[in-house]
């Protein structure tokens, strides 16, 4: 028998997770009645977790899909929505931003309603998408217009805040760029230092405002991070590691980068 809700999302989520779990509880729907492997217990162990998923797919109410950057980087997360798609599952895409709904449309998911998280209005149409699909009951009880504004605050934090995955790497969108020559201290082995001296790359790179703050500090002063890309890009979607920080300028904080990949 599965759960009223099966929640599909990438691990990098979680604490966006957490936070509409948090909803859904608020609403009547329990974590004995969620099926999402955040929730600790979810999985029972000793038995097959590909069978516990599919089978809870089938059966759940509601399949819910948190369509995030990191979604669409997890084969597992692709798995489970095409099973979901093929099994004829009800199915409530959630789109997480920055992703478009121009990205959406390019999944099997074409065609289904989207909730947009960035839609001011997402706690209200989440609340009643879930009463039209029979996963809940409206209930007067609850002040719901407290709740959602408790809700879209918490969203509006979550949405603000780059997170990196089990191997260190962060997806970011590059927004406004600037161009500008640098000059750095040249790494060289201690023997060239003496016989030469100190001596400076100058060489040129690209500085790019990333579309939201990355999960490394609680310094509110800081609004803006920025990375520098030495080398010419064709895309402004990259996936990669962090480096140093490099300068701090008012509210903005720029970084060096290490491996990084461009993604489409």
């Amino acid at each position: 028998m599965g759960k009223k809700v099966f929640i599909s999302h990438s691990v990098v989520d979680r604490k966006m997770v957490n936070n509409l779990i948090w909803f859904l509880n608020k609403i009547g729907i329990q974590n004995d009645d969620i099926f999402c492997t955040s929730i600790s217990g979810t999985l029972e162990g000793g038995k097959n977790f590909v069978e516990q998923i599919k089978n809870n797919v089938l059966g759940s109410r509601v399949v819910i899909f948190l369509l995030s950057e990191r979604f669409f980087l997890s084969y597992f997360c692709l798995a489970e929505l095409g099973a979901a798609w093929a099994l004829n599952q009800n199915i409530l895409p959630i789109i997480v931003t920055p992703i478009t709904t121009a990205e959406y449309n390019n999944t099997p998911l074409i065609g289904i309603q989207a909730l947009s998280m960035e839609n001011r209005n997402f706690p209200t149409e989440l609340f009643n998408d879930l009463v039209r699909k029979n996963v809940i009951e409206s209930n007067e009880e609850i002040d719901t217009k407290e709740l959602f504004e408790e809700f879209s605050k918490k969203i509006k934090v979550e949405l603000s805040i780059l997170r990196q995955d089990s191997k260190g790497f962060y997806v970011a969108r590059l927004l406004e760029s600037y161009t500008r020559e640098t000059s750095r201290p040249l790494k060289q082995p201690p023997l060239d230092q003496l016989l030469l001296g100190d001596r400076k790359l100058i060489s040129t790179e690209t500085l790019w405002r990333l579309n939201g703050l990355l999960d490394i500090e609680n310094d509110s002063s800081i609004t803006e991070h920025w990375i520098a890309v030495s080398v010419q890009l064709c895309s402004t979607k990259l996936q990669f590691e962090l480096g140093e920080s490099l300068e701090e300028f008012g509210n903005q904080k720029l970084f060096a980068i290490e491996r990084f990949y461009e993604l489409p």
